[in-house]
C-alpha cells in the first residue's frame, strides 16, 4: 500500500467534494423546524446514514447518530489509505476523539447523568468503538468506567488510572480531565516524533493544543482565589509552544491576569471574552480555523488530512447544533453564535 501523504491526499481531496457546498448551513439554519430539517438532510451526502438511523430512532437521535456514523466511515477510510509513520500520524489526530469520549463519560457519570443523556454525543473515530463506548457508559461510576479502559490497555489509561485516587478523594474533576489531557499530549508528542515535515507539523499542532488547554484552564483557575500559587501550578501541563510556566502562574491568579493576558497576546494567542466559557468557545473556534486552513497547505504533507477531518467534524458539530435549534426553538443568531464558520 502506498504509505506516502501525496497519494493519501489524492483519496481525501474526492472525499472533500462531499462536504456541503458554501452557504448550505446557512439554508438549513433558515427551516422552519426538526421535521423540515430532517427532510433536508436525507438529500445531503448524509442521507443513507440518517435514513439507516430513522430505522431505530426519531429525531435528534437519528441525527446525532447518523453524523456520528458519517464521521467515523470517513475517518476510517481516511486511515485505511496509510501505513507507516503516515498512519501514526492521521492517528494522532483522531485519538482527539477518544479524548472528547472519555471526557464526555466521565463528566456523566462524576454527575450521574444516565447513558442515554450522553451517548448521542460520541462519536466512534479512534480506538474506541461504539460497543466499547456503550460498556464504559454502563459502568456505574469514574473509577470503574477508568478501571474498564485499563483492560482494554487503551495508551491512555495508565496515566488516567493514576489520577483517580486524588479524584475519589477530592472529587475534583477538573484535575482528572487534565490528567487526561496530559496523557494524551504526552503520548501524542511521543508518537509524532520524528524527522521531516509531517511529524514536524502534527507535534506542532499538539503544542498549540497544550497551549489553548494551558489557557483555558487559567482562565477557571482566575475564579478560585483562595488557591495558593503552588496549587494553581499543578494544573499547567508540559510541552506547549509559547505558554511557559511563568506565563500561565500570572495568567491562573486574578491578582496578576492582566500581566499574564499581555503575555499570550505577544505570543499569539488573543481570545476573545473574559469569562472561562467565552475564553473557551474563541480558542475552540481558533483551533479550527487554524487546521482547517491547513487543507490548503503542503499537497503533499499531512496539512489536507488535517484540514479535512477538522471540516468534517465542524461541519457534524455545526449540524448538530442546526438540529437542536430547530427542536427545541433557539433564534438563528445564537446558533450562529456557537457556530464555527470556516
Amino acid at each position: 500500500m502506498p504509505a506516502d501523504f501525496g497519494y493519501i491526499n489524492a483519496r481525501v481531496k474526492g472525499m472533500r467534494s462531499r462536504l456541503l457546498p458554501p452557504g448550505r448551513l446557512e439554508e438549513l439554519l433558515g427551516l422552519p423546524d426538526l421535521d423540515a430539517f430532517l427532510q433536508a438532510l436525507v438529500h445531503t451526502p448524509y442521507g443513507p446514514e440518517l435514513q439507516e438511523a430513522l430505522t431505530r430512532y426519531q429525531g435528534l437521535r437519528a441525527v446525532d447518530e447518523a453524523l456520528a456514523r458519517a464521521f467515523q466511515k470517513a475517518a476510517r477510510r481516511v486511515l485505511s489509505f496509510a501505513d507507516g509513520k503516515p498512519r501514526t500520524l492521521i492517528q494522532v489526530l483522531l485519538m482527539q476523539w477518544d479524548v472528547h469520549n472519555l471526557r464526555a463519560v466521565l463528566r456523566a457519570k462524576h454527575a450521574g447523568y444516565p447513558p442515554e443523556a450522553v451517548e448521542p454525543t460520541l462519536v466512534p473515530a479512534a480506538e474506541l468503538s461504539d460497543v466499547r463506548l456503550r460498556e464504559l457508559l454502563q459502568q456505574p461510576d469514574v473509577p470503574a468506567v477508568v478501571a474498564t479502559l485499563a483492560t482494554w490497555a487503551h495508551p491512555l489509561a495508565e496515566a488516567v488510572a493514576a489520577a483517580v485516587p486524588d479524584y475519589q478523594a477530592s472529587k475534583d474533576l477538573l484535575s482528572l480531565e487534565l490528567a487526561l489531557d496530559r496523557a494524551y499530549y504526552d503520548w501524542a508528542l511521543r508518537a509524532a516524533r520524528g524527522r521531516g515535515y509531517d511529524a514536524a507539523r502534527v507535534a506542532e499542532l499538539v503544542r498549540t493544543q497544550v497551549d489553548f488547554t494551558n489557557v483555558k484552564t487559567a482562565f477557571k483557575l482566575q475564579q478560585l482565589p483562595d488557591l495558593t500559587p503552588e496549587q494553581r501550578e499543578r494544573f499547567f501541563l508540559e510541552g506547549g509552544g509559547v505558554v511557559t510556566r511563568e506565563v500561565f502562574r500570572n495568567l491562573a491568579d486574578p491578582r496578576t491576569a492582566e500581566v499574564g493576558i499581555r503575555e499570550i497576546r505577544a505570543r499569539g494567542i488573543q481570545p476573545e471574552g473574559r469569562t472561562p466559557a467565552e475564553v473557551e468557545r474563541w480558542l475552540d473556534q481558533e483551533a479550527t480555523r487554524r487546521m482547517a486552513d491547513l487543507y490548503l497547505g503542503d499537497p503533499l504533507g499531512v496539512d489536507v488530512v488535517v484540514g479535512y477531518l477538522t471540516l468534517l467534524a465542524n461541519e457534524v458539530r455545526n449540524l448538530r447544533l442546526i438540529a437542536r435549534s430547530k427542536a427545541v426553538g433557539i433564534p438563528r443568531d445564537l446558533v450562529r453564535r456557537e457556530m464555527a464558520l470556516v
